[in-house]
C-alpha cells in the first residue's frame, strides 16, 4: 500500500475520533473543552482539515493506483 492511501486512511480516523470526541452526552451537555467560546472556531476547521485532506488523499492514492 503507498504512503498516500495510509495517510488519507489515518487522517479519516483522526477527523472520526474528533467528531466522536466532540459529541454531546444524553442530556446534551457539550464535552468540557467546547464550552468556551474559542472552540466554536477552532474545533469545527480542525475536523474539517483532518476529514477533507484525509479524502483528498485517499482520492488521490486510489486514481494513482490505477494507472
Amino acid at each position: 500500500m503507498s504512503q498516500k492511501l495510509w495517510i488519507g486512511v489515518i487522517s479519516l480516523a483522526i477527523a472520526a475520533g474528533l467528531i466522536f470526541i466532540g459529541l454531546p452526552d444524553k442530556d446534551g451537555v457539550s464535552p468540557r473543552f467546547l464550552r468556551f467560546e474559542a472552540a466554536v472556531v477552532l474545533y469545527p476547521p480542525l475536523v474539517m482539515i483532518f476529514l477533507v485532506g484525509g479524502a483528498a488523499e485517499l482520492i488521490a492514492a486510489l486514481l494513482t493506483a490505477s494507472r
